[in-house]
């Protein structure tokens, strides 16, 4: 599961690209317009993420279009990719994920 991992999402105001890093029950990534860390907790074949993110480019939309919020997303590992699928706790604001690892990280091959 650990490594470095391109994602592409779907959320209610769009679509976008980033990079993401799983390391030790935590999660770090980001895009053009977002930073997000969190943890992430694996069960054989299924994760749940939970995520803080916040806006690093005010002039940008992101795919949620609020600036700062937390996502709660749950999904399946399936070799080197990755299905999530989630909201923002307490409202209906969805966004899908998926993700392709790219690379092991250092010390971890």
């Amino acid at each position: 599961m650990e490594g470095f991992y391109t994602v592409q999402f779907i959320g209610v105001q769009g679509w976008g690209m980033g990079v993401v890093v799983y390391i030790g029950g935590h999660v770090f990534g980001g895009d053009s317009a977002v930073m997000f860390m969190g943890t992430y907790d694996r069960q054989g074949d299924a994760i749940t993420v939970e995520l803080h993110v916040k806006q690093i480019a005010p002039e940008l939309m992101n795919t949620m279009g609020r600036n700062e919020f937390d996502l709660s997303l749950s999904g399946v590992v399936e070799g080197n990719k990755v299905k999530l699928a989630g909201n923002i706790p307490g409202t209906e604001l969805r966004l899908k994920a998926n993700l392709t690892k790219q690379a092991d990280l250092p010390g971890n091959r």
